[in-house]
């Protein structure tokens, strides 16, 4: 119950952030909509617009109005049903900007029970739960993402959700409940292809948890990752949407952030022509070093969030809330690695952070929103731990010293 009560207050402060944005436009503006200006005009300016969003009001349009989608379109599917749903009633986009933010709610309250289990053999689990809980929900850059018509607000909640429902449906012992979460996690993949990548994060965790040597372990893993690669590189669309990326010309180039010159790496000359996944491959092969700063420039971008475009005093929020954030969450990970919860946090992460090491960062860093909440789960572990622990020695410190005569 007090957790219970903990999620509602803790809800009813993402509300007054969400609406602060949605009443304040000039804070954190987005820009680059290049759909038609009335769209703009019509619309009410705390409902922020940027440069993708016009991809899902014009599939939600040609929903209603029987057309085809373009192949973009497609890869995104789940999202334009929702916001055709929204332009459904009234032709405006409020309903789906109320549904991200229905969603965000109940994402904290996901977060908050994987934290709350996550952290139960000790005394601090409540605490845990509830520092997760405000460290999503009030973050101001998931606040302006709920307000805007893009994937990543329901794409972020989703994360949360299943995050949670996975281990869950590990812990019920119940085969039933394995399609289940898989079909949630395609739903998932349905509202932006960067979920895909969820599917063998947690066939991952699950075969982790159910052999006991390290060796089966080792054979599950390599066996999900093969059985995921065939099927996904066999798949016609996964290839058109990894073409469309671009990965190996970005390689190339050494692209750190879409289309930003400031962090980009220097790379060995290339066949740029060559835009197909083995070549890019053959050239890592060839190049390790310099592939490898790359890659290891790219996660770090993603992590510390920064970017050239934002206000220094935007920046400096982005480094106060994610340097210390992503040290503590790493120790979580270390400290907590046996328990699922932690184990599928991390999982997620690492999931996510491969897709950026062997692509880009966004211009705008909306990649490192997805799991940032599970960042959150597993630094306030890190943080119960070391206070565990350390009363834990002091405890024993004390007995000692009461024994010794």
């Amino acid at each position: 119950m007090p957790l219970l009560t903990a999620w509602l207050a803790i809800c009813c402060g993402l509300l007054l952030v969400a609406i602060f944005f949605l009443t304040h436009p000039q804070v954190f503006p987005m820009h680059g909509f290049s759909g038609p200006a009335e769209w703009r005009a019509e619309t009410p300016a705390g409902i922020r617009f940027t440069g993708d969003s016009w991809r899902y009001i014009d599939g939600g349009e040609k929903i209603i109005d029987g057309r085809p989608f373009d192949k973009t379109q497609k890869s995104y599917m789940g999202y334009i049903v929702v916001t055709a749903a929204s332009l459904s009633c009234g032709h405006t986009l409020i309903p789906l900007i109320t549904l991200q933010i229905i969603m965000a709610c109940l994402a904290c309250a996901a977060i908050m029970n994987a934290a709350f289990e996550a952290n139960a053999a000790n005394r601090f689990a409540f605490h845990v739960a509830v520092a997760t809980g405000v460290l999503f929900a009030l973050n101001p850059e998931f606040a302006a993402w709920d307000t805007a018509v893009m994937t990543e607000s329901l794409y972020t909640s989703a994360v949360c959700a299943i995050a949670w429902l996975a281990v869950w449906a590990m812990e019920q012992k119940q085969a039933i409940r394995i399609p289940e979460v898989f079909a949630l996690t395609i739903l998932a993949a349905f509202i932006r292809p960067t979920g895909w990548i969820l599917l063998p994060a947690v066939a991952i965790v699950w075969a982790v948890n159910l052999f006991k040597s390290i060796w089966s372990k080792l054979v599950a893993v390599v066996c999900v990752i093969a059985i995921f690669l065939t099927m996904a590189l066999a798949g016609r669309s996964f290839n058109e949407g990894i073409q469309k990326e671009s990965p190996s010309v970005k390689l190339y180039t050494g692209e750190v952030v879409w289309q930003e010159d400031l962090w980009r790496v220097k790379m060995p000359p290339a066949d740029l022509s060559r835009t197909d996944l083995t070549s890019g491959l053959l050239y890592g092969l060839r190049h390790p070093a310099a592939s490898a700063w790359l890659v290891a420039k790219r996660l770090t971008v993603m992590f510390l969030r920064i970017r050239p475009s934002y206000s220094w005093k935007h920046n400096l929020f982005l480094l106060a809330y994610h340097v210390p954030l992503t040290i503590l969450a790493f120790i979580g990970a270390w400290l907590g690695w046996k328990n699922r919860h932690v184990r599928m946090a991390t999982a997620f992460v690492i999931a996510h952070a491969i897709v950026v090491a062997l692509t880009f960062n966004d211009n705008d860093g909306r990649f490192t929103l997805y799991f940032t909440p599970l960042l959150g789960l597993l630094a306030a572990t890190a943080v119960a731990a070391a206070i565990h622990r350390f009363k834990k020695h002091i405890t024993i410190y004390n007995i000692s010293n009461k024994e010794t005569p």
